[in-house]
């Protein structure tokens, strides 16, 4: 029996500037994301890529007029959709790698045919939900005062990225709460520890913690 399937290709990269490289991130390519993540990171690389960033069509949750509005603003036909950032970028990125988007009310309406035509790269800049390794985007649908969510296995990411910005101890974690953290895993992941697919003990999950320390 199935337990679970993760889609995506994990990768994993210790700077922004290798990940770039080693993705031959280019013209072909549409990058969205926020001006605060890509600046830092990307801005020096020079990057020959379309970068949209979310913000400039609205805050907070991502919405149908948000995606609308980003959709007729992308210029030509990128082989590659890349999200870089958190779960508002990246949900409405998923949209993105289908063919047929807009209006995006007929879609999450199943009125239009959901065929994936662009590669979909994943890169989380949060801790969250693992929205990455989803096929679900869901939108505030601003028009019926509702939120509704689109899950197809068209919108699985290709390849999900990581780039580990920094190691726990610097932002502020000690080692107590290393051992915190394992005995609330203890107690309220009992589902977790008692599965038959992973193989988690205390000495293993405090192991865990140690190395992101």
């Amino acid at each position: 029996m199935k337990q679970f399937m993760v889609k995506p290709e994990i990768y994993r990269y210790d700077t922004a500037k290798a990940f770039a490289e080693e993705f031959h991130i280019g013209k072909d390519d549409l990058v969205i994301t926020n001006e605060y993540i890509y600046q830092p990171y990307f801005g020096a690389l020079n990057l020959e890529c379309e970068v949209i960033c979310q913000e400039k069509y609205g805050a907070g949750e991502p919405s149908d007029d948000m995606a609308e509005a980003i959709y007729k603003d992308i210029k030509g036909n990128p082989k590659r959709i890349i999200a870089i950032g958190g779960g508002t970028v990246i949900d409405i990125s998923k949209l993105f790698a289908l063919k047929n988007v807009s209006p995006i009310l007929d879609l999450y309406d199943g009125k239009l045919e959901i065929v994936k035509d662009k590669e979909l790269i994943l890169v989380p800049t949060t801790c969250g939900t693992g929205s990455e390794v989803t096929n679900i985007a869901i939108l505030a649908l601003n028009s019926r005062g509702t939120k509704k969510g689109l899950a197809v296995d068209e919108m699985y990411a290709d390849k999900a990225v990581l780039i580990p910005k920094k190691p726990l101890h610097e932002y502020g974690v000690t080692e107590q709460d290393l051992a915190d953290f394992t005995e609330s895993v203890m107690v309220n992941q009992g589902r977790l520890m008692a599965n038959n697919f992973v193989e988690l003990d205390k000495d293993r999950v405090y192991k865990i913690y140690k190395e992101l320390w």
